[in-house]
């Protein structure tokens, strides 16, 4: 079994606290009890556990159960088979000293629900601890911000879902989830560029366009790091790249942010400490 850390939390939030359970969908789905992973190998009782967990606490259906385990022609025996899955997931959960105490499955009409404590399941962290920080740089702590961001982005630990992906309604929600993350790091990103902290992003931001180099997003924040880094020519190289390979590969030209990042340089203005680049 592979040894794993406990969740990050965030300080002063009494009710994100760090536990010996920890559920995991920021990456391929896990399962961790006194830090280390408790194996679920089989394929179907995954997909059931993800399903309950990307709507914790709340009545997922029979239907959706079922559309998720098996597609839209499902087996006749379909609503007996997930039945058995769930009491295979329950006995799982009993056999780990997990039900009860931090995570239950409940019979509720028309299907069941998993009650999750609080503080275990890692995209409610996430979601936390990107709401306290978003309300901590309105309040102009943009240093204290931009940490609480990045505790929020070490939970990831790969694509949401990586393993359950290709499967029905949780390839969306994990798409949801792996845009969520982009964003907090957009914003951790602009309150370092806030921070006057440019050339530190440099390598940073560079890595990011070399992985996404048609997300726009990324390319105007590396101009504007650049820049601020005294690298205007490389700002303007950086650029002109990102134009080409727009017009080349899409069709067209760039957008608002990466023009006002251009903007920024052309003008020999500073680098905009106080101004948000879009999300």
């Amino acid at each position: 079994m592979t040894a794993v850390v406990d969740l990050p939390v965030a300080r002063g939030t009494a009710d994100v606290a760090p536990r010996a359970v920890a559920l995991r969908l920021l990456g391929p789905l896990e399962i961790v009890v006194d830090s280390v992973e408790a194996p679920l190998p089989q394929r179907k009782l995954r997909q059931l556990l993800a399903t309950l967990l990307v709507r914790p606490n709340a009545t997922v259906s029979n239907e959706a159960l079922i559309r998720e385990l098996w597609g839209d022609r499902p087996p006749a025996t379909a609503l007996a088979a997930l039945r058995v899955y769930v009491s295979q997931l329950r006995k799982f959960l009993v056999r780990h000293h997990l039900d009860g105490r931090w995570c239950t499955v409940r019979t509720r009409a028309p299907g069941y629900q998993l009650q999750v404590n609080d503080g275990v399941l890692d995209t409610v962290c996430f979601d936390r601890l990107c709401a306290l920080a978003a309300k901590t740089a309105e309040a102009g702590l943009a240093a204290l911000a931009s940490k609480q961001y990045q505790e929020a982005l070490a939970l990831r630990r790969g694509p949401a879902l990586e393993d359950l992906r290709d499967s029905g309604s949780l390839a969306g929600t994990a798409l949801q989830y792996d845009e969520a993350w982009t964003t907090a790091l957009k914003r951790r990103v602009d309150l370092d560029l806030r921070l006057g902290r440019h050339l530190e992003l440099v390598g940073e931001l560079r890595r990011l366009v070399a992985e996404d180099p048609l997300n726009e997003g990324f390319c105007a924040r590396l101009v504007l790091a650049l820049h601020g880094s005294g690298r205007s020519g490389d700002a303007l190289a950086c650029y002109s790249r990102a134009r080409s390979l727009l017009i080349e590969e899409l069709g067209i030209e760039p957008g608002v942010e990466l023009r006002l990042a251009h903007q920024t340089v052309l003008t020999d203005e500073p680098a905009p400490p106080g101004r948000r680049v879009p999300a």
